[in-house]
């Protein structure tokens, strides 16, 4: 399991993606089309319909502002935290 385990994040105990950009774009169309399931005038699907999208929205934006000093592996831990996406 150590080996699988990397500390390249200063994050112990994470496993680092091999492709963080598309497993939240997999993650949050997922979670888009289970939504389309509910009936749209539910106040849950609405909500998690705007969390979703204000998520993603803060993620393609601030993905491509990212410099060569920036720290993409942070920008993720944020975009999956319940506060999604501080300025």
């Amino acid at each position: 399991l150590a080996g699988l385990l990397r500390k390249t994040t200063s994050l112990v105990g994470l496993a680092v993606c091999e492709g963080p950009p598309e497993s939240l774009r997999v993650s949050y169309t997922k979670i888009l089309d289970v939504l389309e399931q509910i009936p749209k005038n539910a106040a849950y699907s609405k909500y998690i319909e705007w969390i979703t999208n204000e998520k993603w929205d803060c993620f393609a934006c601030s993905a491509l502002c990212l410099d060569g000093s920036s720290h993409p592996h942070l920008l993720l831990v944020q975009m999956l935290s319940p506060q999604g996406c501080l300025p």
